[in-house]
């Protein structure tokens, strides 16, 4: 299985639609532009919703998804929301830490919607998730 970033447009997909829209179990589909990978996503893998913070003023990662499946042809990704995406969606991890993660799975070209991310670098974001969740602050 496969772990893919897919970075929101603030302009035209805003965090408030986001938190109104998305719920866990909750099945939704979204068109993929760019992707940074000849690899297709396939049933099963785990889709990392993010906001960069070019464009907007609440970045950070959203929540998660289980893909049901993607469409090639219409570039459409079905999936299904998955916990904690509900908590993270009402407050997203942003710190230096999935700043600095996700500039490097974005890396040189950052204005694409799909972005691989490596085993090693999907197990640093469920850390940083359950880090985030479990703080104090």
């Amino acid at each position: 299985m496969s772990t893919w970033l897919y970075q929101l447009n603030p302009q035209s997909w805003t965090p408030e639609i986001f938190r109104f829209e998305i719920w866990e179990g909750k099945n939704w589909h979204w068109i993929y532009g760019s992707k940074r990978s000849a690899e297709v996503p396939k049933i099963g893998d785990t889709i990392i919703f993010f906001y960069a913070p070019s464009g907007g003023d609440d970045p950070g990662v959203y929540g998660w998804a289980v893909l049901e499946r993607c469409d090639v042809e219409s570039k459409t990704l079905y999936f299904i929301p998955v916990a904690p995406t509900n908590r993270l969606k009402m407050d997203p991890w942003w710190d230096k830490k999935i700043q600095q993660l996700a500039d490097h799975i974005r890396g040189t070209m950052k204005q694409a919607t799909l972005f691989p991310i490596t085993l090693e670098d999907a197990k640093k974001i469920r850390s940083g998730i359950r880090r985030w969740l479990t703080s104090a602050e």
